[in-house]
């Protein structure tokens, strides 16, 4: 029998003091370009059925879909991401994922 790892299932964004951002943002957009001005379509699951609208809102560090935690999804190689506290100041982004 093969060894399986144990692996978060869902994605958690800590603030820049380490904590889980509550009331958070999450902006997905155009690889290479700012998210917040460039957002890609977004997803709440694997088929891409289930659209998600941005800014993505956070509770306990979690993307959070009808109030539960939830993974992301996009159809797209790459792209940018940038995450805000609840004050909508930024704590990071990257333009290449």
């Amino acid at each position: 029998m093969a060894a399986l790892p144990i692996i978060a299932p869902f994605p958690i964004f800590n603030d820049r003091d380490g904590q889980p951002i509550d009331d958070g943002n999450i902006y997905i957009g155009t690889v290479n370009l700012d998210p917040v001005t460039n957002p890609i379509q977004v997803y709440w699951d694997e088929a891409l059925t289930i659209p998600a609208s941005q800014p993505i809102k956070t509770l306990g560090g979690y993307p959070v879909y009808q109030g539960s935690p939830s993974q992301l999804y996009v159809d797209a190689d790459d792209f940018s991401i940038t995450v805000n506290d609840s004050q909508d100041l930024l704590v990071y982004t990257a333009l290449q994922v």
